[in-house]
């Protein structure tokens, strides 16, 4: 998902990444330009500047070598690319281990979450800036293309195979910066770093705790006022994701389209939501989930979270309703605080 610096969908307050006691020796910040976002990530402890220097290395070879759909030396181009021959991978890749994850996700969901709307993003121009609104029967001939059922991934014995059927396309971008947090989050561990802030263009990772034991303070966007915020929500070591529909949208003819499509329809979902916060322990789950939860509006996600728990994955969430009010589920009612002059009508889920 494409997003600039100046519409984040999560914002850490300043105040609160600075940790009481800590100086700027003890911390390091940088900023990176990777998957067509700006990323700020921000490093505690001794070891802060060689792990962001791993860190950014990590970014852009994911980037530029792995996930990227336009870049020719990718390794998603060229599955995107094989025409329907099965593609090998080796046993430690990336791409099969993501597409693994974002099938599961997929499953979960119900097809809320599809990986393979890919040219069903470019025929509305959200993936090529050429903005159109598309005709029925263009998407009804390209969502007979997509579906998970149209991606095979077997293990091997060297590895894994992948392979795409009936031109199917995929596009991870709806959970590439999510798994590119979790892939981070591992690499810090293995250098000793406990404490850290990853904004990944507004996928947000909060690592640890801050140096005087309390947790970091996240200010969730306001999707109608994306100069404020709809309040904080106080974590450690959790993935908060939001997917809204201020994030990409055009007008045409008076009506406003936004990029999170429903994948039975090939159109904007129509949910009663603007949009979604996801707080989990994974980010790639939290990413995906996002997208999905909005598809599936309030009572969908719901009850989507209930069948996950029993299976022993848990989340929270924000819902911004269409008729202006935040709804917060349970896990949450310590851990968030609304703003109360944003004019929104809060209420906290069972």
């Amino acid at each position: 998902m494409k997003r600039q610096l100046a519409a984040l969908l999560l914002t850490i307050f300043a105040l609160s990444l600075t940790a009481c006691g800590e100086t700027a020796a003890e911390s390091e910040t940088r900023t990176v330009y990777a998957m067509d976002t700006v990323m700020n990530l921000t490093v505690y402890g001794e070891n802060a500047a060689a792990a962001l220097e791993s860190a950014e290395k990590e970014l852009h070879t994911l980037d530029e070598a792995v996930l990227s759909r336009t870049a020719e030396g990718s390794e998603l181009y060229a599955l995107n690319a094989s025409n329907g021959e099965t593609v090998e991978c080796g046993a430690d890749d990336i791409l099969p281990a993501l597409i693994e994850t974002a099938l599961a996700i997929s499953e979960a969901t119900d097809g809320a979450f599809d990986p393979t709307l890919a040219p069903v993003l470019d025929a509305w121009g959200f993936t090529k800036d050429l903005r159109r609104v598309p005709s029925a029967d263009e998407l009804a001939a390209l969502l007979a293309h997509t579906g998970r059922d149209k991606v095979a991934l077997e293990e091997t014995a060297d590895g894994y195979s992948v392979a795409l059927s009936d031109g199917a396309q995929l596009d991870l971008g709806g959970i590439a910066k999510g798994y590119a947090a979790d892939l981070l989050r591992a690499q810090l561990e293995k250098e000793g770093v406990t404490s850290a802030t990853l904004d990944l263009g507004g996928d947000v990772f909060v690592m640890g705790k801050k140096s005087d034991g309390s947790d970091w303070r996240i200010a969730v966007k306001d999707p109608g006022d994306t100069e404020s915020y709809l309040g904080i929500v106080s974590a450690s070591d959790a993935f908060i994701v939001t997917s809204g529909v201020y994030e990409r949208y055009f007008e045409e003819n008076g009506v406003r389209y936004h990029h999170i499509l429903d994948p039975k329809t090939g159109s904007p979902a129509e949910s009663g939501l603007v949009s979604v916060t996801v707080m989990c322990k994974n980010g790639a789950w939290a990413d995906a989930l996002s997208t999905a939860c909005f598809v599936l509006g309030a009572d969908g996600a719901l009850a989507l979270r209930d069948d996950l728990a029993a299976q022993g994955t848990n989340f929270e969430l924000i819902f911004v309703t269409d008729d202006g009010r935040v709804l917060y589920t349970g896990g949450l009612a310590a851990a968030f605080t609304p703003n109360e002059e944003s004019g929104y009508t809060y209420e906290s889920l069972a």
